[in-house]
């Protein structure tokens, strides 16, 4: 009988008696049913025991993570936000925050939202603000990595302004993790793309032609100027060398002139020299014609003979000398008179 009544204390025990978990990443928030309040301070990790009839107790995850869930949102369409660019194009975009829970404002939390914050709260915000900020792109800006930066931090602090309200949502990072276009839309991007690399290409060739071209001048004017400088110098030596030839030339003819002219001074010298000695000769043998017999007598041949003829007084003697040349310059000076 004892033991009956131990189990059925034991069972009522167990039936009024609730237990909860909680693990380190999650606070709980204790709701007081029957005074229709929520406690201010959350429990922490552990195992607590509370009256299921009397007290509920609500498990939050404060942990840092993705919304949607990465599995959730490549399987769901739901998650999946059809946004209208700029420029009237629809495009398909998977976006994903990260963000935690502070677990002193869980409480304050579960009395605005409940545990359906996410649903009710964060999901809504990301759609509105991604259409409004998305909204002010074009659809190519998408393309665009510093684009998709941009987006992203506007979407982060525009969100974070709503969140406020939420004292309990700490939010952490934005991210468009993908986005697609109509099939056409993408094709007709892509060419335009492939038309741009084209384009650039061909910008690219056309710069390296006028690079190309300006050192084909440059190079034909350096040998220009090489040539110029080399027939310059050609020049400057065929000058030098005509200028050497000039004054070669001219020492030449001045050296034959000098040598014209001390043979000339010498031969006068000579003439002068001899026409003196003649002088002297003529002086010492007592007159011209007295030289005229030496030179005479100096062309008979040394073998002549003289015969001795006898004269008459008004003959000539050939053997007197003196008559005979005196007769010849006799008359040479009476005909000269």
């Amino acid at each position: 009988m004892r033991n009956v009544i131990v189990l059925m204390f034991l069972g009522m025990i167990g039936f009024f008696t609730g237990c909860a978990e909680i693990k380190p990443t999650e606070v709980g928030v204790v709701i007081k049913k029957y005074e229709g309040r929520i406690v201010e301070q959350p429990i922490s990790v552990g195992y607590h025991l509370y009256n299921p009839f009397a007290t509920d107790i609500a498990v939050y995850d404060i942990a840092a993570r993705s919304f949607p869930d990465t599995e959730k949102s490549e399987k769901s369409e739901k998650y999946t936000l059809d946004v209208k660019t700029k420029d009237g194009q629809n495009v398909d975009i998977d976006l994903t925050i990260i963000f935690s829970l502070r677990a002193g404002e869980v409480p304050q939390l579960h009395k605005q939202v409940g545990v359906s914050y996410s649903q009710q709260i964060i999901m809504p915000q990301i759609m509105a603000e991604s259409r409004s900020v998305i909204g002010a792109y074009g659809a190519e800006d998408l393309y665009d990595g510093a684009s998709r930066d941009t987006i992203q931090v506007t979407l982060k602090k525009r969100m974070e302004s709503q969140f406020n309200k939420y004292p309990a949502v700490q939010l952490h990072d934005v991210l468009i993790r993908s986005f697609r276009f109509s099939p056409a839309f993408e094709k007709a991007i892509e060419d335009k793309k492939i038309a741009s690399q084209q384009v650039e290409v061909n910008k690219q060739k056309a710069l390296a032609q006028e690079e190309e071209s300006k050192r084909q001048e440059a190079q034909a004017r350096g040998e220009k100027l090489k040539y110029l400088q080399e027939a310059e110098a050609k020049m400057n030596a065929a000058k030098m060398e005509a200028q050497g030839q000039a004054e070669a030339i001219k020492l030449n003819a001045d050296a034959n002139r000098y040598k014209l002219i001390a043979e000339a001074e010498g031969k006068l010298a000579i003439y002068k020299s001899d026409a003196e000695g003649k002088k002297l000769a003529a002086q010492a043998l007592g007159g011209g014609h007295n030289v005229v017999a030496l030179k005479f007598a100096e062309t008979l041949p040394a073998n002549l003979k003289v015969i001795g003829v006898p004269m008459t007084d008004s003959s000539m003697n050939i053997m007197s000398m003196q008559g005979f040349t005196k007769g010849l310059f006799d008359g040479s000076e009476d005909k000269n008179k």
